[in-house]
């Protein structure tokens, strides 16, 4: 079964494709041209921003990609971590950030605005959105999870925390996104352990922390995926590439 992936209006530009995958979206089926040329990163809960250039490519240990070439589709792999979709205003550079709690106290967010900067640009041009993830209401930590976040970066506990040991990752890094300068910033709310598709209680998302003792490992995840438009040598944008997805 093929589902339409989940979107954000703030990124509905039309040089962009975009969508927060679930667990049954299956990316090569459902955009192989861009599938099959995508660049790669292994992912590490680092700070590493990878500039992708070429098809194929191989960006090493990073979390998160960045580019302006139309046709490269830069994926995020989440199983409980925030995905972030990113887009410079104008749409013409995009970028998507891989971002668990390791990554949020490291400071991956500061440094995708440091790249921004260092390419003569400004954050405050950007748009973000992030996808599904652990909530608060399922999201338990241990304690020097939450003290982290409240010594380093001088957040309120309840604010990182507004119950006991119950991290609130996607708000920390929306703040964090904030605090960065970033324009716009706009956040889905699905919780990856507990939001379910329909009355039969099948979850919508693959979970790390629910089925860690029956999942396999690099295989069951979702995508997040954000490209810039695909461009015929002859007709301007291919009349496929855009509007592919439903909204929901």
């Amino acid at each position: 079964m093929i589902e339409n992936m989940l979107t954000s209006s703030l990124l509905d530009l039309p040089t962009i494709v975009h969508g927060f995958g679930t667990r049954c979206d299956n990316m090569a089926s459902l955009m192989p041209d861009y599938w099959r040329r995508r660049p790669v990163q292994h992912e590490r809960h680092g700070t590493r921003v990878a500039v992708v250039t070429e098809p194929n490519e191989d960006c090493g240990e990073a979390d998160g990609m960045l580019t302006d070439r139309p046709g490269l589709l830069l994926t995020i792999a989440t199983a409980d971590c925030v995905p972030v979709l990113l887009a410079h205003n104008n749409g013409s550079e995009v970028a998507a950030l891989h971002v668990g709690w390791r990554g949020a106290q490291a400071g991956i967010v500061d440094a995708f605005a440091a790249l921004v900067r260092a390419r003569g640009g400004d954050p405050s041009d950007w748009i973000a959105a992030t996808g599904a993830a652990a909530q608060a209401c399922c999201y338990e930590v241990g304690p020097e999870v939450i003290d982290g976040f409240v010594e380093r970066h001088g957040l309120p506990r309840e604010f990182v925390a507004p119950r006991d040991r119950m991290l609130d990752l996607p708000a920390i890094v929306q703040w964090q996104l904030q605090r960065a300068g970033i324009g716009q910033v706009a956040r889905r709310t699905e919780c990856t352990l507990c939001h379910c598709r329909d009355d039969d209680g099948d979850p919508t998302f693959h979970s790390y922390r629910r089925d860690h003792a029956t999942r396999i490992p690099v295989v069951d995840v979702q995508w997040s995926v954000i490209a810039l438009v695909k461009r015929s040598r002859r007709k301007g944008l291919e009349p496929h590439d855009a509007g592919h997805w439903g909204k929901r």
